[in-house]
């Protein structure tokens, strides 16, 4: 069992991760199908890593930052995800 941070927006669960990559990254790179557990219901999904610059980052680094710490700007938003890769699972 992995624990990781996770928030969701817009029917999507958004992950983040700083540091090098762990093995269920890279087994994320080698089959996206993946399955989990929040709050002790279990869920399956399609996961798949994100484009820092998408529209779509931005909304998955705000949802997880306003779920762990509070509403900021962009810039402190921004910069407190520049060594972390984001990741979208899709239900």
């Amino acid at each position: 069992m992995v624990e990781v941070w996770f928030a969701v927006r817009e029917g999507k669960i958004f992950l983040s991760h700083e540091g090098q990559e762990t093995d269920w990254m890279k087994n994320i790179m080698r089959n996206s199908q993946v399955s989990f557990e929040i709050g002790g219901k279990n869920f399956t999904g399609r996961a798949r890593f994100l484009e820092d610059s998408t529209d779509e980052a931005w909304i998955g680094k705000e949802a997880l930052y306003e779920k762990y710490y509070s509403k900021a700007t962009r810039e402190v938003i921004e910069d407190w995800f520049s060594l972390s890769k984001l990741l979208v699972i899709e239900l």
